[in-house]
């Protein structure tokens, strides 16, 4: 059998790659003993061999820059010390949520009776819009 590694394996391969669980290591071994099944070889490939096909390079660099800059955008978050101190802070930001719903839920509700009024009142969508005028602060001498 021949161990040649075909242009639709090299897509398999890169694919493979892409879709990368974030829980698992991304290395060469890794890589190397997942594309087993791709190829249906005994024996994994060297890193070499995969190495020099550029499809599978490039995927693997570009997976390891996005593993890096995902890993340091969640560096800055710090990390709860239990589980439960977690589910304690998930809780808390949910109350959070669901009480700035409703708030805004009511300004909403109140900025709307607000121009009803106003409507009703006479005053034009435009007229009610118009900016705020500015005040100017009178010079104090010294």
């Amino acid at each position: 059998m021949s161990k040649t590694i075909s242009e639709q394996h090299v897509k398999k391969i890169a694919q493979m790659i892409r879709n990368w669980p974030v829980e698992h290591a991304l290395n060469w071994d890794t890589i190397c003993i997942g594309s087993l099944e791709i190829l249906g070889w005994d024996t994994p490939p060297t890193r070499q061999a995969l190495d020099k096909k550029t499809a599978i390079k490039v995927a693997y660099k570009a997976k390891k820059e996005q593993l890096k800059s995902d890993k340091h955008k969640l560096g800055g978050i710090s990390r709860p010390r239990s589980m439960l101190d977690a589910m304690k802070k998930i809780t808390r930001l949910q109350n959070d949520n669901d009480l700035l719903k409703a708030e805004l839920s009511k300004m909403a509700e109140l900025a709307n009776r607000l121009i009803y009024n106003a409507s009703m009142a006479g005053l034009s969508r435009e007229r009610l819009m118009a900016p705020l005028p500015t005040v100017k602060e009178p010079k104090i001498k010294t």
